[in-house]
């Protein structure tokens, strides 16, 4: 091995690297004599650090880099003024890396000439293979004839092609009938054309502003050109933030037109970077989009501006506004290691724009964008505690929300830690103690009710839940047919809980679990007597003098002392208790693995303490008994309700690891008001805890069971069950299953109807989703979802006029057949480590259904094409024409507000 400079300019790990294969090599120190002689004899030439300067400046300059050559055989030839190198020839410069078969120093030109598997490896990383190529002596210029040349980390490699490439020196490299592209060529069939690539007469790199510049290029997919582009230009792969135009943005929507939206990037600074995306519609004209983002030391900000300006506003209905848009913004930032603020703030200038321009946020998806949520947030974590303090703030934009009613959360704060507590210094209690505190303020305009029973909407428009009688028509907000869901006024909420407990363990493996607490809760309510929406809709009616009638739908904060027992008052209670846990698992090894069945029962005591009537109910709405709350001590999921009473929880539950057989696990439990009030049993106002199969002395049975044969398939059944005569009243299924290149899964849900919470009808649907990758690369998607229930198509009756005699005439919705399809999808793409190409078709009922319903569905169908390093375009065509029924964007005229 031939060192052209000392060994001492090497690093250990620098020479381990050099290490060849044994066998037979020229001696490293006859190479240096003989190279060191050739190079002494050579004469000066006019540039700068070419390679004779290299050689011998390692042979007796300081300030040269070392360059170390090593090879099977060097030949001197004095005649023609060159040095050859043969056989796997390697020479390290710079942290560069020549290598080749033979390797040609011309001592009067400066160049050097590799022939022969040639492949030079740039301090980057970067790798250009050649047949032959042609360098300056410092490897900074030169000619490449058949190149290809590898960019980038092993992870994100990409790779260029040219007939000839020419090095003009370390800024820039021009490519003869180029081709970019980040795919690998394919193992099996290395000469047929990458999965994307972009062809070019010429392809000039300018290391210095890291970007490729193409000249009459070609975009080519699968092999086959779809597009030419006679000028580009695109980031190097060392790029991770440049300015430049980005993708297009693609849509189609009958109200708006054609879509073309032209992104630019600009990168302000390395912290700092704005996108501008000017849209432009056929129909409706132009959109901008600003997008500002900004990375601090200890954290982030974004702001992203939209706004349109309409040219045909009328399209969306009477009295839409021209001028629209939204404003969103998030950031973080680490106040220090444990403390964070924070928001994600979006807010439109209407209920209509998201779903209208198909613009969403991270608070929104599905097929209809259903509101704009906002929050600002601290938080503190530390190792077994945290506080957050945050707030919120909703924007309805589903058909049927009214604004007014939707409440502002502000603040909401929640404190918990766990508190250890060792034995030998607390006088032999230990055990661990909790600490939860929550406080709520919670305001809003106009109170929120619905209807018990049929879900029915205003007589004008069909757009927002009121109560009435469904037979006169007439407004009627009482306990016994509406729920108070909302209040319109101001509800302020604190919640402390201190608990103990601590786990023992019996010499039979029994484990008892002692614990207590203490609860304090203090509400005040300030429900407004004023506020109201009034909706009207006229029929005719030739029993009246005037031959018409006039039918007025009211929502009024006033009808809220129909449900609230105080107001603008405090109210409060406190409730201690205690209780006992016990355990016992029992193993039992098997010929196929080890089970575990282990009992549990459980025995809670409080007073009754809790007014519930004269409570609100905010955030305890949602009340499922299931296997997942059967043994909490509170199984409401809020802090305004709690358990009263003295309740016993009792049940068991079986593991089996079957080792190659898989795993199986089950679960039975049912809870029983053993002495006291049954908080379950006593309504609020919105009727939480009634048919919830608590509301019982004796709970109904609440079961699950589990079951996964291999890592490819999976079951989950839970049910629960009355306690008197076992009728199913809820039942979710759910499975998945790996076949190879099919993935399949399944979910079914039956829920019993409980017109007393406001769900009229049997609650049923059954979803699909499945996956088959056709070939490597390829694959087919698609999912379903029935409504066979159907409660939300029939026994939906809606005022269509009156007779002669001036009686109200109805008329029910039309029927959905039995398995009425709530929504589906197909779709097929491909993907592999450099591209991303779908096209995805979905089918949904639209979001609000009228007056009189109309169950139209909507239509669309989703481009997407991702390439690694270009960037991707995404186009949303929607293939529904839009319905605007008159009046139903007009704040004024749909509804008069006042508060």
């Amino acid at each position: 091995m031939a060192h052209l400079a000392p060994m001492t300019t090497m690093s250990a790990a620098d020479r381990a690297g050099f290490a060849r294969p044994s066998r037979a090599r020229v001696s490293w120190i006859a190479m240096t004599l003989a190279l060191g002689a050739a190079l002494a004899a050579l004469p000066a030439v006019a540039h700068a650090q070419t390679l004779a300067d290299r050689f011998s400046g390692a042979a007796g300059s300081d300030n040269k880099a070392p360059m170390n050559v090593d090879a099977d055989k060097v030949t001197y030839n004095d005649r023609d003024h060159t040095v050859v190198a043969t056989g796997d020839v390697q020479i390290y410069y710079k942290k560069k890396t020549l290598e080749a078969d033979k390797v040609t120093y011309y001592r009067d030109t400066g160049r050097v000439l590799a022939e022969g598997s040639v492949k030079l490896t740039d301090a980057d990383g970067s790798v250009t293979h050649a047949d032959r190529m042609e360098l300056s002596g410092d490897f900074k210029r030169g000619f490449v004839d058949a190149a290809r040349s590898d960019s980038g980390s092993e992870k994100d490699r990409t790779h260029m092609t040219a007939t000839r490439s020419e090095r003009l020196d370390e800024e820039t490299t021009v490519f003869e009938k180029g081709a970019y592209t980040a795919c690998e060529s394919c193992a099996e069939h290395p000469d047929r054309a990458p999965v994307w690539r972009l062809r070019a007469q010429r392809i000039i790199h300018k290391n210095s502003e890291q970007t490729l510049y193409y000249e009459n290029a070609t975009f080519d997919l699968f092999g086959v050109p779809i597009a030419w582009i006679p000028y580009l230009s695109t980031p190097d792969p060392s790029v991770t933030a440049k300015s430049g135009f980005l993708a297009p943005r693609l849509s189609y929507k009958d109200t708006n037109g054609f879509g073309y939206g032209q992104p630019y990037f600009y990168k302000i600074s390395p912290d700092m970077d704005v996108t501008v995306t000017p849209y432009y519609y056929s129909t409706q004209g132009f959109r901008g989009d600003l997008e500002f983002r900004q990375r601090l030391d200890n954290g982030y900000y974004t702001l992203n501006l939209i706004g349109v300006h309409e040219n045909d506003p009328n399209v969306y209905g009477v009295g839409s506004r021209p001028n629209r848009g939204m404003v969103v913004s998030q950031g973080a930032i680490w106040l220090s290691q444990n403390w964070k603020f924070g928001w994600d703030v979006v807010r439109a200038t209407d209920k209509y724009f998201n779903n209208d321009y198909q613009v969403g946020n991270n608070t929104l998806s599905g097929n209809f964008f259903r509101e704009n949520s906002s929050t600002a947030y601290i938080t503190g974590q530390g190792d077994r505690g945290y506080l957050d303090l945050r707030g919120y703030s909703f924007q309805g934009l589903a058909n049927s929300d009214l604004q007014p009613q939707l409440a502002a959360v502000w603040p909401i704060l929640d404190y918990n830690k766990m508190i250890s507590l060792d034995p030998a210094n607390t006088w032999g209690i230990g055990g661990e103690i909790e600490i939860d505190a929550n406080f709520t303020r919670s305001t809003a305009g106009l109170a929120s009710y619905q209807q018990i029973g049929s879900y029915q909407f205003d007589v004008q428009y069909g757009m927002y839940a009121v109560c009435r009688n469904p037979s006169t028509m007439t407004a009627l907000y009482t306990k016994q047919n509406c729920l108070l869901r909302g209040i319109g006024g101001e509800y302020d909420s604190g919640t402390l809980q201190v608990s103990w407990k601590r786990k023992f363990i019996d010499p039979l493996g029994e484990v008892w679990t002692p614990f207590t607490f203490a609860r304090a809760n203090l509400n005040y309510l300030n429900a407004s007597v004023n506020g109201s929406a009034i909706f009207s809709r006229t029929y005719a009616d030739p029993a009246t003098p005037t031959g018409y009638t006039t039918i007025t739908d009211p929502i009024a904060n006033t009808y809220q002392s129909n449900f609230i027992n105080h107001n603008d008052q405090f109210g409060g209670f406190v409730t201690p208790g205690a209780g006992l846990e016990w355990r016992y698992p029992l193993l039992s090894k098997t010929p196929i693995g080890e089970m575990v069945i282990e009992p549990i029962a459980q025995i809670i005591a409080r007073p009754n303490g809790q007014p519930t009537r004269s409570m609100v109910n905010l955030d305890s709405q949602s009340l499922v008994f299931d296997d997942t709350n059967v043994f909490e001590w509170n199984k409401y999921s809020g802090y305004d309700r709690f358990e009263t009473g003295v309740r016993s929880n009792y049940g068991a539950q079986f593991t089996y690891d079957m080792h190659e057989y898989g795993y199986a696990s089950a679960l039975v439990g049912q809870s029983v008001q053993v002495a006291g009030i049954n908080s379950y049993a006593t309504p609020d106002a919105a009727n939480i805890g009634l048919s919830s199969g608590l509301d019982k002395p004796v709970s109904d049975y609440v079961t699950r069971l589990t079951y996964a044969p291999s890592a490819n398939y999976s079951f989950i059944a839970k049910a629960r069950f009355d306690q008197a005569d076992w009728a199913l009243r809820r039942l979710d299924l759910g499975g998945r299953a790996y076949y190879g290149p099919l993935t399949f899964g399944v979910n079914y849900a039956n829920y019993a109807a409980q017109p007393i919470i406001g769900y009229n009808e049997r609650r049923e649907g059954l979803s699909v989703n499945t996956r088959y990758d056709v070939f490597k690369n390829y694959y087919l998607q698609g999912d379903i979802a029935w409504d066979l229930g159907r409660h939300n198509y029939n026994n939906v009756e809606y005022l269509v006029g009156y007779n002669s005699a001036g009686q109200a005439q109805f008329q029910f919705a039309p029927a959905a057949p039995l398995f009425a399809i709530a929504t589906w999808g197909a779709g097929i793409g491909y993907q592999d480590e450099c591209l991303k190409l779908g096209v995805t078709y979905r089918d949904s009922i639209t979001d609000g259904y009228g007056y009189p319903p109309n169950y139209s569905r909507n239509k669309s169908i989703v481009f997407n094409l991702e390439l690694r390093t270009l960037g991707d375009i995404k186009a949303p065509l929607s293939l529904t024409p839009t319905v605007v029924q008159d009046g139903t964007r007009t704040n004024g005229a749909m509804y008069n507000y006042s508060n």
